[in-house]
C-alpha cells in the first residue's frame, strides 16, 4: 500500500547494472532474501535501478528495521522511503 515504507539500500543508473548485481551478491547473505526487491524507474529521462528492502506499516517500523541492519550495509547510508514516492 502507498501508506507503507521500505528501506532504500542502493540506487544507480541503469547502465551500472553490474554495480547493482555486485551489491546484491555481496549482501544477500546478510539480509532476508525474501525482503529484497530490485526495481527500474525513469527519472528526468534517465533510467535508474534500485534495491529496496522490506515492507513496513509505518516510518517508525522502517526506521527500527534500518537500525538493525548490519553495520556493513548501514555504511552505505540506506534510508527510509514511502512506497507512494516510488510509484
Amino acid at each position: 500500500p502507498d501508506s507503507h515504507y521500505f528501506i532504500q539500500l542502493f540506487k544507480t543508473d541503469a547502465a551500472s547494472q553490474r554495480q547493482l548485481e555486485a551489491f546484491v551478491d555481496s549482501n544477500e547473505k546478510l539480509l532476508d532474501p525474501q525482503q529484497i526487491r530490485v526495481y527500474r524507474s525513469s527519472l528526468s529521462g534517465r533510467d535508474k535501478l534500485g534495491v529496496i528492502y522490506g515492507d513496513y506499516p509505518s516510518r517508525e517500523a522502517a526506521n527500527a528495521a534500518l537500525e538493525k541492519l548490519p553495520a556493513t550495509i548501514r555504511a552505505s547510508r540506506p534510508y527510509v522511503r514511502a512506497v507512494s514516492k516510488l510509484r
